[in-house]
């Protein structure tokens, strides 16, 4: 194909200041799938949180979508049973006293010849038992952080963002309960679940390259990743397979909820092809050119046959090899100043 001729337009350090180029390379022919998606929590970040006692909310702290640190208090519950359980602890405190006085006679027993080694084993294990009793009782005391006044504190046990409430002031509450009173959870990490329909079962693998976009931040914003797992079983209604990519979110943009489209990688059976971002593609009048950089930074005009285009890529069947360099960013605005 042929080359336009330059205007003597050279790829100066002021002009490299609002343009990018790209050198051309050779690569397997990709196709893009394109999958429906939706950011979901990471379940590896994900805290629920339940009472231990039942009782009546006296405060409630946090609202959903607050951020909390590990520890912040998130309720005050008051219930009668927490005098049961202070009950349980002054009781469990005596047994271990109890047990110790027991152990350290029948080791006395022992050196005198009028108890046995079965009966030391015996009192050992007694002691060693009220001794974990005590513990398992004060760890919750710890933790629930439990007062004199026969209310307790609920806190949260890691940090990140309230995703679920199921409690109001005033509520009553039940130790049985089986719905979480909150939902906990980091997003420094999210999960985007996507769907594949059976047909397109055979294109995807774990490993695989995605770009996903969401409705909120549109095409402007992309978030790459890989498909670090496939459910290997389809959904018996929908007939579809659910995929898994992980996606650092240190910015917290993706809220979990959120639709995506993610665009899978497929590689496609066939030779190397020159490839060159979709932007650096110029049509005009029919045919398609590229704005390239000679080796003397000369900027010249070359046509090009574009054998398959993606949203991301080109791959051309003429007018490029591997090695050649191109203007990708701005690339009509230099194309303009040449014609």
């Amino acid at each position: 194909m042929p080359e336009q001729t330059s205007t003597g337009l050279m790829l100066t350090d002021s002009l490299r200041q609002v343009v990018s180029v790209d050198t051309v390379r050779r690569t397997p022919l990709n196709d893009e799938l394109l999958l429906n998606g939706r950011v979901a929590f990471d379940a590896g970040q994900v805290a629920q949180v339940y009472p231990i006692f039942g009782g009546t909310v006296t405060q409630v702290e946090v609202e959903a979508g607050d951020y909390v640190k590990k520890g912040d208090l998130l309720a005050v519950i008051r219930s009668s049973e927490v005098a049961d359980f202070e009950k349980q602890q002054k009781d469990a405190v005596r047994r271990l006293a109890l047990a110790d006085r027991n152990l350290g006679a029948v080791r006395d027993m022992l050196g005198s010849g009028t108890a046995s080694e079965r009966d030391l084993l015996q009192a050992e294990q007694e002691a060693a038992d009220a001794k974990a009793e005590v513990k398992r009782l004060r760890e919750v005391y710890d933790i629930y952080r439990i007062g004199s006044n026969s209310t307790y504190d609920i806190i949260s046990p890691v940090s990140g963002f309230v995703v679920g409430k199921n409690i109001s002031r005033d509520m009553l509450i039940r130790s049985d309960r089986e719905e979480e009173l909150f939902t906990i959870s980091g997003l420094d990490n999210v999960w985007v679940m996507a769907d594949v329909y059976e047909g397109d079962i055979r294109k995807v693998q774990e490993g695989a390259p995605v770009r996903i976009t969401t409705l909120a931040y549109g095409k402007d914003r992309e978030f790459a990743g890989t498909i670090d797992k496939v459910y290997n079983l389809l959904d018996s209604e929908s007939k579809t397979m659910k995929v898994r990519i992980k996606l650092n979110n240190k910015d917290y943009m993706l809220k979990p909820g959120m639709f995506t489209n993610v665009y899978v990688q497929c590689r496609v059976e066939g030779p190397l092809m020159p490839r060159i971002p979709a932007h650096a593609l110029i049509f005009e009048g029919g045919k398609q050119y590229v704005v390239c950089v000679g080796t003397d930074n000369r900027l010249r005009v070359r046509e090009v046959g574009v054998y398959k285009q993606t949203d991301e890529y080109c791959y051309l069947n003429a007018g490029l090899k591997e090695g050649d360099v191109v203007v990708n960013k701005n690339a009509l605005l230099v194309y303009n100043a040449l014609k």
